[in-house]
């Protein structure tokens, strides 16, 4: 198995990441976009990295997912299981024993392999489970891999290809134990989707609105500590969240505004957040690319309009869902 995983400032959690993978894959590809914590160091103290470079200056999941795939091809290029999993997405220590994980590796080439990621909740104690696995598996036959430059399925997904749902394997997402990170990553994506025209504002305001309460979007229930014991008897602590007041994502909005000016975003849901406190901070540490001039938050007068907006949009999906809950059984088809 070739674990393929992106990063970029990931020390909060890489040593744990590459302590669990370590005892799973066979090889480990890291694409290291510029960090400037101690991610490559850390990197460097596992034999099974394989440590490449991802030379580009900005945002591009589709360039990094084939510069991923393409080494895992070149360093196996025989039969392999492709794993793509982000530095903040552990596997669960009960994994290994189960039918599923021997199932997956019996499975022929060009069959997707799909996961549930249980999203730890605040705290590694609670999570959320959502009905829809994910795709990140992939038993490679050397297809094309066609991703897009942001919210890019990693793995290829060809649609004549069979899924296989591995649904006692879990794959434990830390996202939102640190909701602050978050917080700062929706932002990014709005910024980003707004300069690449992926959505129109009215769009983006609903999907990266603030004070979005993650729990509604799935099952919140306890943390099942088979998750966690295996690893944790083998000396991997599985719990500690180190704590951030600022992250990269919120330094990668900042170059935006200052290639782009902050007008532009006036209509984006990104100014609760004080940004040039920020800005102040990133510059006594001489984080590159950040605004000379001050930051200030869009003129009162526009947000009336945009409140509203926004709890006309929140209603509209409401009403939406409630439609599509009646709808589904009618139809057969099953709401993911």
């Amino acid at each position: 198995m070739v674990v393929v995983t992106p990063v970029r400032n990931e020390a909060w959690i890489l040593s744990r990441f590459l302590s669990v993978t370590s005892h799973f894959a066979d090889h480990i590809i890291i694409a290291d976009q510029e960090s400037t914590d101690e991610s490559i160091s850390i990197c460097q103290r596992f034999p099974k990295v394989t440590l490449i470079h991802n030379k580009s200056n900005e945002y591009d999941e589709a360039a990094r997912q084939a510069l991923l795939i393409q080494t895992a091809r070149e360093l196996v290029p025989e039969h392999k299981i492709i794993l793509a999993l982000d530095a903040d997405e552990v596997l669960a220590a009960n994994a290994l024993d189960t039918p599923g994980w021997k199932q997956m590796f019996e499975a022929r080439p060009g069959t997707i392999l799909c996961f549930e990621k249980p999203e730890l909740y605040l705290t590694t104690s609670r999570c959320i489970r959502y009905e829809r696995p994910w795709p990140i598996g992939y038993v490679d036959d050397g297809v094309e891999h066609r991703p897009t430059k942001i919210h890019s399925i990693r793995i290829p997904t060809p649609q004549s290809s069979p899924k296989l749902h591995v649904a006692d394997v879990k794959v434990l997402h830390y996202g939102l134990v640190r909701d602050g990170a978050q917080n700062s990553k929706q932002r990014m994506y709005c910024v980003i989707e707004h300069v690449l025209r992926a959505s129109p504002f009215w769009r983006r305001r609903l999907a990266y609105r603030s004070g979005m309460d993650w729990s509604t979007l799935g099952r919140l229930e306890s943390s099942r500590p088979d998750w966690f014991e295996g690893w944790e008897r083998l000396g991997i602590d599985m719990h500690t969240i180190p704590p951030q007041v600022y992250h990269w994502q919120d330094y990668e909005v900042l170059r935006y505004f200052a290639k782009y000016g902050t007008r532009r975003f006036w209509v984006d849901d990104i100014w609760n957040f004080d940004w040039e406190k920020c800005r102040t901070y990133a510059r006594s540490i001489n984080v590159a690319g950040m605004p000379d001039a001050r930051i200030t938050s869009p003129p009162g007068i526009i947000k009336p309009p945009l409140a509203l907006l926004d709890m006309c949009l929140i209603a509209l999906r409401a009403i939406y869902r409630a439609l599509k809950r009646k709808l589904v059984p009618l139809s057969g088809v099953r709401d993911h």
